[in-house]
């Protein structure tokens, strides 16, 4: 299964999030957009269903910024999958209309792969995709010239 980019940006954004040297270092928008290379528009639609979702926190003002509303260790990859994908059905038999859709072994095979997708991602945490927070750093800070953490 390939995921959507808007479940693609979520995941970049708290990774980004999980690999400042501090909880409480509040990130710009501005800068995990150069970072990855995604447009800022589509980060703050990103960062919006983020705060709703509340895997972030987002403070307004001059020293603003987003920053993560829980440890790392207690989002779960799968979890947030679920909530940013619009639809998690493998295939639609109604669009068009499917005439064997009633017999078709194909479907409950399809959702079957799906499920385990799913309880695969559940057994890892933002902790755990970013164990080698030492290598994504480098390997982003070498992309630009601007600081990983900005206060």
């Amino acid at each position: 299964m390939q995921l959507t980019k808007y479940t693609d940006y979520a995941l970049r954004v708290l990774m980004y999030l999980a690999m400042q040297d501090k909880p409480d270092t509040k990130v710009q928008i501005k800068t995990i957009s150069e970072k990855f290379g995604i447009p800022k528009n589509h980060l703050i639609k990103v960062v919006h269903h983020l705060g709703k979702e509340n895997m972030i926190k987002t403070i307004r003002g001059k020293n603003g910024g987003i920053i993560l509303s829980k440890a790392p260790s207690d989002i779960v990859v799968g979890q947030v999958v679920r909530k940013f994908e619009i639809t998690l059905k493998p295939v639609n038999c109604e669009q068009p209309e499917c005439h064997i859709q009633q017999i078709c072994l194909l479907k409950p095979a399809l959702f079957k792969a799906m499920e385990a997708f799913l309880t695969t991602l559940d057994q890892y945490t933002l902790a755990d995709i970013t164990k080698n927070q030492q290598c994504l750093r480098q390997c982003l800070l070498s992309q630009n010239t601007t600081e990983l953490s900005e206060s």
